[in-house]
Parts: structure tokens; sequence; C-alpha cells
């Protein structure tokens, strides 16, 4: 009985990494999609609604995002998706030795790794946020899109650490 319980354990762990990677995956698929029509759709709305300081602010944020958030998404997406191949070679080849299996998804340590890639991404958005005047409504409201990418980016962090056990 077990054994049986102990089999019933790791496929739920592979299992629930599996749907965690695919999710991250999806996660960090949405958003490269949408950041560059988000970047150009700011600069529109920045030229029609911001005045002239403010317009250099967000040319330096979204300079920012285009050079290093962007960059980071690719990286991280990337490295996600490696070590789901890594995940999904480990498990075919393992998947005979249950014992295995388990050793080898406590190596991966998959849900830190994810976590660690998107806290990568947090800490840019976080980076260029703190160039921008904490005072200012409108350069906020313009920029609000980025700061839902953060609320998302966090949102995942925090549901990933709810499977960790």
């Amino acid at each position: 009985m077990e054994e049986k319980t102990r089999k019933l354990k790791t496929l739920e762990k592979l299992l629930t990494y599996d749907r965690l990677l695919r999710f991250s995956l999806g996660l960090l698929t949405g958003i490269k999609e949408e950041l560059k029509a988000d970047i150009e759709e700011t600069k529109i709305i920045a030229e029609s609604v911001l005045e002239g300081e403010e317009k250099k602010v967000i040319q330096e944020f979204l300079l920012k995002i285009e050079g290093l958030f962007l960059l980071k998404t690719d990286e991280v997406l990337d490295h996600i998706y490696d070590e789901y191949e890594v995940f999904n070679f480990d498990i075919t080849f393992l998947s005979a030795i249950p014992e295995e299996i388990e050793r080898e998804m406590e190596r991966l340590a998959l849900i830190d790794t994810i976590n660690t890639q998107l806290q990568l991404l947090i800490g840019i958005l976080d980076e260029a946020f703190c160039l921008l005047p904490q005072d200012n409504e409108r350069i906020r409201v313009v920029l609000i899109p980025f700061r839902v990418y953060k609320e998302l980016l966090l949102h995942a962090v925090e549901f990933n650490k709810k499977f960790k056990k």
C-alpha cells in the first residue's frame, strides 16, 4: 500500500510540475507577444497625452523595457523551455524507475528555478519604475500595461509557491 501511495504522490508532483512549466511558458509567451505592441501603444499615448519632460521620462522608461526587459523575457522563456525539455526527457527516460523520478524532480528544483527567472523580470520592472517620478499621475496611468505585467509575474510566483509542497 505504501508503494502505491508513493507512486501516486510522485505522479501528482510530476503532473503539477508539468502544468506549472507549461503555465509559465504560456504566461511569458503572452507577455512577449503583447510587449512590443504595448511599447508602441505607450509611445503613441505618451505623445498625445504628455508634455516635454514627461515624454522624456516615458522614452527612457521604454528604452529600458526594450533594451532589458524584452531581451530578458526572451532569455527567461528560453531557459524555462530548456528546463521543460530536460524535465520531459528525464521523466521519459526514468519512467520505469519511480524513485529515480522523485530524485530527479528534487534535483531539478523546477518551482524554484521558474520563480528565480520570474523574479529577474520583476526586478527589471522594479528598476525601471524606480526611474519614474512617484507623484506624476499622468505618467503612472500611461505605464499601466507594464504595472500589469509586474502584477502577473508576482501572482505567478505566488501561485507556483503554493504547489512547492
